[in-house]
């Protein structure tokens, strides 16, 4: 018994794993730069040869994929392609547009979560990116 006294102890009292300054900095990247995809914009960091960036076509490839990937799941069980395919030919309403685009997706906050997984791989460099970035501008005083 006080082998298990000891284990439930130790869980009981188990700290979450620290998260680290780099972690934080890195999901505030995500999420500030993955509103700015869903917004439109393009998303591009470092400079000097080190340039990256993650484009509207790059994107609507990712929905593209999410999309496809659910419709060989069976999620869209409305026939919801072909009803949205309709509406935006002026059959339907921009609420049922968006109802449709909604069920699609998987729900409403789905665009924002495929745009924070086509950026997570990069936030790391993108990060040390705009660091350097300011270093410099600290360094010259412009």
């Amino acid at each position: 018994m006080g082998a298990l006294r000891a284990a439930q102890f130790e869980y009981d009292n188990r700290m979450p794993p620290a998260v680290s300054d780099d972690d934080a900095d890195q999901v505030e990247w995500i999420e500030k730069h993955a509103a700015q995809l869903v917004l439109g914009y393009r998303v591009s960091w470092g400079y000097r040869g080190e340039r990256g960036e993650i484009t509207q076509a790059d994107f609507a490839r990712a929905v593209q994929d999410h999309l496809n990937n659910r419709q060989i799941d069976g999620l869209d069980q409305q026939d919801a392609f072909g009803k949205l395919v309709m509406a935006g030919m002026g059959t339907g309403s921009a609420g049922f547009i968006m109802e449709l685009c909604t069920y699609l997706l998987g729900g409403p906050r789905a665009l924002k979560e495929i745009a924070a997984d086509l950026l997570r791989p990069v936030a790391a460099k993108a990060v040390a990116a705009e660091r350097d970035k300011e270093r410099d501008i600290q360094e010259c005083g412009f």
